[in-house]
């Protein structure tokens, strides 16, 4: 059982397809703009308002509940002010595995210096500072601010 695991991790992480990076080794010349993150797909023509709505469906639907929270609550008070250059950022940001995310965004490891230089990742590091220890549930689509 436990080497079929390892068999299935091992060809997740050297699948050419989705060309993983570990952590040491995430800032590649083949990743996400600003050279972060899992190789994204380039969306040249993409207006502002579907980028948006793009960025609040990714925030939302990370599969780790813990980015989940911190990401869609995120989104709901910020999206809409954010810059295009920002909103740029956080897609590049979001092409990163989630526990990463949240653990830099909570400071609990230390975040590559590329996405430090980020202005949204400023924005999001003191979000998820103010968040405290409280119940936190994801905001309704609507109530995007």
């Amino acid at each position: 059982m436990l080497s079929s695991r390892l068999f299935l991790y091992r060809r997740l992480l050297t699948s050419p397809t989705l060309r993983l990076y570990t952590s040491s080794s995430r800032i590649s010349s083949n990743s996400a703009p600003g050279g972060i993150g899992l190789e994204r797909k380039p969306r040249e023509n993409e207006n502002l308002e579907t980028l948006q709505r793009r960025l609040q469906y990714q925030m939302r639907k990370r599969g780790i509940l813990e980015t989940d929270l911190l990401l869609s609550t995120f989104a709901s008070e910020h999206l809409l002010s954010l810059s295009h250059e920002e909103l740029v950022d956080l897609d590049s940001l979001l092409s990163n595995i989630d526990w990463d995310i949240f653990y830099w965004a909570t400071k609990k490891t230390e975040a590559p210096e590329v996405v430090k230089r980020m202005g949204v990742f400023e924005k999001l590091m003191e979000h998820a500072a103010k968040r405290g220890t409280g119940i936190v549930r994801m905001p309704d689509l609507e109530e995007t601010k």
